[in-house]
């Protein structure tokens, strides 16, 4: 009879180990973390759940929100959403008792005076719980009226602990810039993407990740990286923002790095100046890069050679025309030469034309051919991986082309896109 009590009583308060429900039985602490990474609304949800689950969600660590998940239908008018969105968020931080947050990650509509009045409260609401990460994305109905971030370096409200930053669709200015110098003294991950940059540069010796996509920047200066202890660096970029180019000082302990150009705008000298800053990587990801860039002696014969370089992933070097375009192969090559101790070559995207004889892409194929034969010695080279788009008549061609390339240990596969076939 006792045991049958007993065994009620841990029913009602949310379960037993032994039990289905096992969730409850963790530690409230444990159990607030999981809440933590719910959308905000199944978080306060979880109340129904157990007497051991009420009112657990309002000392949970983190606040996730996210119009979309306040959205009925496809239909519904954005204000509706929007408002409805903002009656839950005024009521959350009335009940909601965390002196201190863990993660605050914000989605909302940025369209209208009264959206970025609520985004600037809810922004400075996070602050306040001195958060180690923020993530704050903005939508605006035409791409340009975009949220400003407020100025928030004061000490009346500090935000000293924080390690991630992710802002997108969000405005800067040149505040943000001295905040990234002075108020974030723990700051280590930086994403911005589809910003507007009102600042010529970033500058911490304490940032170790830092990704910018596709932000828009003054054009009428360089953009300037300084970042000593980076360890991965990710870079979309293109030319009308960018004109003057990139100059990067990101010191010797850069790992990592994946750099995107929009194709054709960007000058050889520019990408080769961006190519020479990373010399000191062991993962490399270039997409849209000119073979000018690199088969341009002056330039490139002056960069630094590549020794700590492992990885390799090209995507391509130009797009105007099929794989067999002698440029694209004469500046791998050339690159290769300051690669000696490559270990792993991928070439991704390439479109493999058709070979009939007496076709354009025949005849490509065979001027590539007779141009690039000479072989290049790489020691440590152990795979080579081509992913293309086309046919597979040209396989033993674009074989021959990259056997040039003389590795003990490499072994070479082809991968049809298209398909996702493979051949070894």
């Amino acid at each position: 009879m006792a045991a049958s009590a007993t065994k009620r009583a841990r029913d009602a308060d949310g379960g037993s180990i032994c039990g289905s429900d096992r969730l409850s039985a963790l530690p409230d602490d444990l159990r607030r973390r999981v809440l933590s990474f719910l959308p905000a609304q199944q978080a306060v949800q979880t109340t129904v759940l157990s007497k051991r689950w009420a009112d657990l969600w309002r000392s949970a660590p983190g606040i996730n929100l996210d119009l979309m998940h306040f959205r009925r239908s496809p239909y519904e008018p954005w204000a509706e959403t929007t408002g409805r969105m903002e009656r839950f968020f005024s009521k959350l931080l009335m009940l909601h008792d965390s002196p201190c947050l863990d993660a605050f990650r914000l989605t909302a509509s940025s369209a209208g005076l009264d959206s970025r009045r609520h985004i600037d409260a809810w922004v400075r609401r996070a602050v306040r719980g001195n958060p180690l990460v923020l993530e704050v994305r903005t939508m605006s109905s035409d791409g340009h009226d975009l949220y400003q971030l407020p100025h928030l370096g004061s000490s009346s409200l500090p935000w000293r602990r924080l390690k991630r930053l992710k802002l997108t669709g969000v405005s800067l200015d040149h505040s943000f810039a001295e905040m990234l110098r002075s108020w974030w003294p723990h700051l280590e991950d930086l994403v911005l993407v589809q910003c507007q940059i009102g600042f010529c540069g970033i500058e911490s010796d304490r940032l170790r990740n830092l990704t910018i996509q596709y932000c828009t920047n003054p054009p009428a200066d360089v953009f300037v990286i300084r970042a000593s202890g980076l360890a991965a660096l990710s870079l979309a970029l293109h030319n009308s923002s960018y004109r003057n180019g990139v100059s990067l000082h990101v010191g010797n302990s850069l790992v990592r790095a994946s750099v995107t150009l929009k194709r054709d705008e960007f000058s050889p000298r520019n990408e080769a100046m961006i190519l020479g800053s990373l010399f000191n990587v062991a993962s490399l990801e270039m997409k849209d890069f000119q073979a000018m860039a690199i088969l341009d002696t002056e330039l490139f014969d002056k960069l630094p050679a590549f020794n700590n370089l492992r990885t390799l992933t090209l995507n391509p070097f130009s797009l105007n025309s099929t794989v067999c375009d002698v440029h694209n192969f004469k500046a791998l090559r050339k690159f290769l030469q300051k690669a000696s101790n490559m270990e792993m070559l991928t070439l991704e995207n390439f479109w493999v034309s058709d070979g009939s004889p007496g076709g354009e892409g025949n005849a490509k194929t065979k001027k590539a051919e007779s141009q690039n034969m000479v072989p290049l010695h790489c020691p440590k080279l152990e795979s080579t991986e081509l992913r293309y788009h086309g046919y597979d008549a040209n396989i033993p061609i674009l074989q021959r082309l990259l056997l040039g390339i003389s590795a003990p240990k490499n072994s070479i596969k082809f991968t049809n896109m298209k398909y996702r076939f493979v051949m070894c």
